[in-house]
């Protein structure tokens, strides 16, 4: 297992953060962490590097899904584990579409939190075993697409240009280009008419 030098965990919950904490430390001796409460507090931590995160999903001040998306995009070599009180399969569905590398159950036991890590760690990914089952593979195509994604793919499948859709989305061309790239790749298209073929046949085309 690679061993991370620096750690984020972020959870609105004090004595949740503290003992995830301690659980990591024990593991991972020698690393060093840093909290956040909240999103406002994760994007400003998230200035520093780190070598892991470990996410909530309901925060004070927005969602942890919004706040993996941003990681996905700018920071988007940083391993990140879910650790959530919400058991519903689509909430693990959704973290690992938006790059989250594992989703854990808050009513997980230590031991269980040091084998996502173990997984995170070396590449792979960890769902809690009671949600596996659960993420069979669904037929709606745009599944694996986060909203932002979808949105930035039905704008191009009505012909906007990169320039055109960070102008109206508010992103820079680089990071509008960057949700294009991640399109293609999770629906596997390579050429533009794949592109416009799959938006075709998905209904996203007048």
């Amino acid at each position: 297992m690679t061993r991370p030098r620096r750690v984020l965990v972020v959870d609105d919950h004090a004595v949740v953060r503290r003992g995830v904490v301690d659980i990591l430390a024990a593991a991972l001796p020698g690393c060093s962490f840093a909290e956040a409460s909240g999103v406002a507090l994760a994007l400003a931590a998230l200035e520093d590097p780190y070598d892991l995160a470990v996410l909530d999903i309901s925060l004070p001040d927005g969602s942890g899904l919004d706040l993996l998306e941003w990681i996905a995009v700018n920071r988007p070599g940083l391993p990140v584990l879910v650790l959530s009180m919400h058991q519903e399969a689509e909430y693990a569905r959704r973290a690992l579409a938006l790059g989250a590398r594992g989703y854990l159950g808050k009513n997980s036991a230590p031991r269980e939190l040091t084998e996502a890590l173990a997984c995170v760690l070396e590449g792979q990914t960890y769902v809690s075993p009671g949600l596996s089952p659960g993420l069979a593979p669904r037929q709606d195509p745009l599944a694996a697409l986060s909203r932002r994604e979808r949105e930035v793919m039905r704008l191009l499948a009505q012909g906007r240009t990169v320039s055109d859709i960070a102008r109206d989305l508010n992103l820079s061309v680089k990071t509008a280009s960057t949700y294009r790239s991640r399109i293609m790749r999770k629906l596997g298209l390579r050429t533009a008419a794949d592109f416009y073929r799959r938006a075709l046949t998905m209904g996203l085309m007048d």
